[in-house]
């Protein structure tokens, strides 16, 4: 699977070379939480983002953070390679469409693929994800999220998120059919890099993520995750 994946990101780059447009970002978390869960076990993790856009909206990308489930000495990789396109509709929103697929290294057994639609307008987007195989449950799953940003003057800007996670099928053992978690934050540019200070929360309760990714249980009162990212 991670061969074919890397076929096609190779064929898209290829393929479009001529209408290249690439950006990335590397960035340091001071705890890597996932969907409400941490990833890193509570500890910092260094991550990487770098994106190609193709002609005619298409484009393709690849995310990768450090990651070490509770309990294990392991450290590993997370990654997330993704391809899709985006379009404006005359209705001024904007519909992005793709694919996603979620790797760890080591833990291959919870690698899942993920399809997802989003519709954008402004700096606020609505989208849903689904896996038919979420962390390799043998349960299908469904990620709504609603994801939004708000200038607040100069260089400022404020960051929302809320998501849930519902299973469709095959409800795996201690977790609830649905799952919620938010986050917000404030962000700025300084000195060519993003700084961004956010509160992140997850139901502690039957959390889907924390039991069976293996992070550490979402904390009652939340985590304030701090991040320095250098675009490029």
């Amino acid at each position: 699977m991670r061969r074919a994946w890397a076929v096609l990101l190779l064929c898209c780059w290829q393929g479009r070379a001529a209408h290249a447009q690439l950006s990335g970002s590397v960035t340091l978390v001071s705890e890597h939480v996932y969907r409400g869960a941490s990833l890193s076990d509570g500890a910092p993790a260094p991550q990487f983002n770098l994106t190609y856009d193709g002609a005619a909206g298409w484009y393709v990308g690849a995310f990768a953070s450090r990651y070490r489930l509770q309990g294990d000495r392991r450290s590993g990789t997370q990654y997330i390679a993704y391809a899709g396109h985006a379009q404006r509709l005359s209705s001024g929103l904007t519909l992005d469409t793709g694919v996603s697929r979620y790797g760890y290294t080591p833990g291959a057994s919870l690698n899942y693929t993920e399809v997802y639609a989003s519709l954008a307008v402004d700096q606020f987007n609505a989208r849903l994800s689904y896996s038919p195989d979420y962390l390799g449950l043998n349960a299908s799953s469904a990620y709504t999220e609603l994801n939004g940003s708000y200038a607040l003057g100069g260089d400022v800007s404020l960051y929302l998120h809320a998501g849930c996670l519902s299973y469709l099928s095959g409800l795996p053992q201690y977790a609830s059919r649905h799952t919620l978690d938010g986050r917000v934050g404030v962000g700025t540019a300084w000195a060519g890099w993003r700084w961004q200070a956010a509160w992140a929360k997850a139901q502690a309760r039957g959390n889907a993520y924390s039991s069976w990714y293996g992070g550490r249980a979402p904390n009652s009162s939340g985590t304030l995750v701090l991040s320095a990212s250098r675009p490029f």
